[in-house]
């Protein structure tokens, strides 16, 4: 079990959106939301870093995740690690797994994280 990292215990972790997904594969492209205003975030997935003061930007962040366990919930966290010249932190996540997508909008600030919750369950 991976320690939760500071910053995740810190802030509040607000769930923006719980996804279940058909694929154990899950692409996810984080992109500027609104004016492109230098926003930086980092990623955690199940409190792993994944991407680590990164700029959003109109070309999208694309990170890979591996929903290895059947039924188990996985969490990706997005981290505000500032707020860019227009307050808040805001972005597009786009979730593309198998043949479904899905868009979420997401803000964070300096008091909270952005989660979004991912469950795999196999196609019936």
């Amino acid at each position: 079990v991976t320690t939760r990292p500071a910053v995740l215990k810190t802030r509040s972790n607000e769930l923006v959106k719980a996804l279940t997904v058909g694929s154990k594969e899950v692409i996810v492209k984080l992109y500027d939301n609104g004016e492109i205003d230098d926003d930086t975030i980092s990623v955690y997935f199940d409190n792993k870093l994944v991407l680590s003061s990164k700029k959003l930007t109109a070309t999208p962040l694309t990170i890979t995740l591996n929903l290895e366990d059947d039924n188990a919930n996985h969490e990706l966290i997005m981290v505000a690690e500032n707020l860019g010249r227009i307050p808040p932190n805001t972005s597009l996540m786009v979730v593309e797994s198998g043949g479904q997508r899905f868009d979420v909008r997401i803000t964070s600030t300096e008091q909270k994280n952005a989660m979004v919750r991912f469950r795999y369950q196999k196609p019936q």
